[in-house]
């Protein structure tokens, strides 16, 4: 997502771009996530308030959100599945609803929007849990189909926006091209990345009749889509293995059906794991990381919401306009990307 992201906004700025991925979208991050774009959720669990750099970020990167998408869509000729109809964020327990008042505080005192709905009519109209105590609509935060998203983004490099090239690349030297700049965005395998967190999620079938909206309760999540509906996440930092445990992914179904009981109605279509890369406080890794090298990688959950941002800081970068006044924040350091150890993932 990153890496396309940034060859887009760079190919649309005049620049002649090849994206080398020598493993596809099946095997990304990007094609296992859930397509949120939440930056004020983010602020609750992320913690720190809506003035952290991340925070500033992701509003930033949310804003440039529909802008982005009208853009890819209109230059591909694929749907997204992009809508931003508000995140309903839910409160189960007396603790979950104290954390979503206090988010809602934050948000006010921020200038961000937030508004409280009537938790009876709410879960009338969509057939929630009794056990909903409230609701908070977060008109900031939506959603797109990741999977629709990376397949607009390759129609592009079809229609001869940029180029791919199925090499794997681990140094300047691998090219054989005088490239005025490279971007490394392998995700795990850049300077600054601290920690490996894994997630679980599945998917369902679809069932008519079953809100559209995004739900958020917790660490979870219940996303629906065209052709999917998607439960999620686990958050590992200490996992044994890879792979999917059936007992997580039936704690994570049975959660999601605790919230929406018609979702019992249905059948799981898929379940999968994936690493996500961490870095130290959750910050992503975005600047110059040698003359004429850049890395945008390590956005942790937030690989959709940051894709926007990322892309316009990266090419802002290497057409040498300002930085902006946070960027120390996001930096890499001193040591060359491609000195990072491999991650075999």
């Amino acid at each position: 997502m990153i890496g396309l992201a940034c060859a887009f906004e760079l190919s649309r700025r005049g620049h002649s771009v090849t994206v080398f991925d020598p493993a596809g979208p099946a095997r990304s991050t990007s094609w296992a996530a859930a397509g949120m774009i939440a930056p004020a959720y983010e602020v609750m669990l992320h913690g720190g308030g809506a003035d952290t750099p991340l925070a500033r970020l992701c509003f930033e990167s949310a804003e440039l959100w529909p802008a982005f998408a009208c853009a890819l869509q209109q230059e591909s000729g694929l749907p997204l599945g992009y809508c931003r109809a508000p995140t309903l964020a839910l409160a189960r327990t007396a603790e979950e609803k104290q954390r979503l008042e206090s988010l809602a505080g934050i948000l006010d005192k921020a200038g961000r929007r937030a508004a409280w709905g009537n938790a009876g009519q709410v879960r009338a109209r969509l057939g929630l849990s009794g056990d909903i105590l409230a609701v908070l609509q977060l008109p900031d935060d939506h959603q797109v189909d990741n999977r629709r998203l990376l397949q607009a983004f390759r129609r592009n490099q079809g229609q001869g926006r940029f180029g791919i090239s199925p090499r794997a690349i681990e140094s300047r030297n691998d090219l054989g091209h005088d490239y005025d700049a490279i971007v490394w965005a392998r995700g795990v395998r850049e300077t600054g990345v601290e920690t490996l967190v894994k997630g679980q999620a599945l998917a369902l079938e679809p069932v008519s009749g079953l809100p559209r909206d995004v739900l958020r309760y917790g660490s979870g999540y219940i996303v629906p889509k065209a052709d999917r509906i998607v439960i999620g996440a686990s958050s590992e930092e200490g996992f044994l293995h890879e792979g999917v445990s059936p007992t997580t992914i039936r704690a994570l179904l049975d959660a999601a059906i605790s919230v929406l009981p018609a979702l019992s109605q249905t059948d799981i279509i898929e379940t999968w794991s994936g690493l996500r890369p961490k870095r130290a406080e959750g910050l992503p890794v975005i600047g110059e990381v040698a003359p004429g090298e850049f890395t945008a990688a390590a956005h942790y959950r937030n690989g959709v919401l940051l894709a926007p941002a990322t892309a316009r800081r990266i090419a802002d970068m290497i057409d040498g306009l300002p930085e902006r006044p946070d960027a120390a924040s996001f930096s890499p350091g001193m040591a060359g990307v491609h000195d990072a150890a491999p991650l075999d993932l």
